[in-house]
C-alpha cells in the first residue's frame, strides 16, 4: 500500500471560492483487485467527483479573455495527434481543449458502482457534469465562432457575459449541491483532505 497526494482546488460557492484541497487517499497496488465497494470506494467517490469537478470554471470569461489574447498575439496553438504544434483559430482549439473536456469523466461516474449513500452524490455529480458538458459542447463553439467571424468585442463581450449571468449561477448551484453531499460522506468515511487557498487566476487582458 502506498499513499499519494493530489492538490485540486474546490469551489464552495457560499463560501470562499479561490480554494484548494490536498486529498490524500490510498491507492492499491495489489494484483487482487480491491473491489469498487472496498475500502478505497469513499476515496475514489470523493476523487472522482470533487477531483474532476475541479474542471468546471467559476466563470466563462477567463477563457474566451486567454483564448483572444493568444489570438490577437498569434500564439494561439494546439499539439496535433502527431505531436506538431499547429497555429489554429478560436473553434479550432475549443473542439480541441473543451468539447470532449468531460467525456471521461461522465462515463467514470456512469461506471462506478453504486451504493444507498452514493446514489444521491453520484446522481448529482452527473447532473452536474452533464449540464458543463452541454455548455462547452454547445455555447463555447458559438461564442468561438464569433471570434473567428470578427464579430465586434461589444458583440463577443456580451455573448460571453450572458454565458455567465444566465448559465453560469446553474452551474454553481449544481456544484454546491454535490459539494454539500460529498463532503459529509468524505468526513464520515475518513476520507483525508485539506483546505489551502489558492491564487487568483491570471488576467491575460
Amino acid at each position: 500500500m502506498k499513499q499519494m497526494v493530489t492538490k485540486f482546488s474546490i469551489r464552495n460557492t457560499r463560501t470562499v471560492r479561490n480554494l484548494s484541497f490536498f486529498l490524500l487517499f490510498t491507492l492499491c497496488f495489489s494484483v487482487l483487485s480491491c473491489g469498487q465497494l472496498g475500502s478505497n470506494y469513499p476515496d475514489e467517490v470523493f476523487n472522482k467527483v470533487m477531483l474532476n469537478g475541479n474542471k468546471i470554471p467559476m466563470g466563462f470569461k477567463e477563457h474566451f479573455t486567454e483564448i483572444r489574447g493568444q489570438l490577437n498575439a498569434g500564439s494561439l496553438v494546439i499539439v496535433t495527434k502527431e505531436r506538431k504544434v499547429k497555429k489554429v483559430n478560436a473553434t479550432e482549439y475549443v473542439a480541441n481543449h473543451y468539447i470532449h473536456m468531460f467525456d471521461k469523466d461522465i462515463k467514470a461516474i456512469q461506471e462506478l458502482d453504486v451504493n444507498a449513500e452514493t446514489k444521491p452524490i453520484l446522481a448529482a455529480a452527473l447532473e452536474m457534469f452533464l449540464y458543463a458538458d452541454e455548455i462547452y459542447k454547445t455555447d463555447f463553439p458559438r461564442i468561438a465562432k464569433m471570434i473567428d467571424d470578427g464579430r465586434s468585442d461589444e458583440e463577443i463581450d456580451e455573448a460571453i457575459a450572458e454565458l455567465d449571468e444566465t448559465k453560469g449561477p446553474i452551474v454553481d448551484e449544481k456544484y454546491t449541491i454535490v459539494y454539500d453531499l460529498t463532503i459529509p460522506y468524505a468526513d464520515k468515511h475518513g476520507v483525508e483532505y485539506e483546505l489551502i487557498e489558492m491564487p487568483k487566476p491570471v488576467n491575460y487582458k
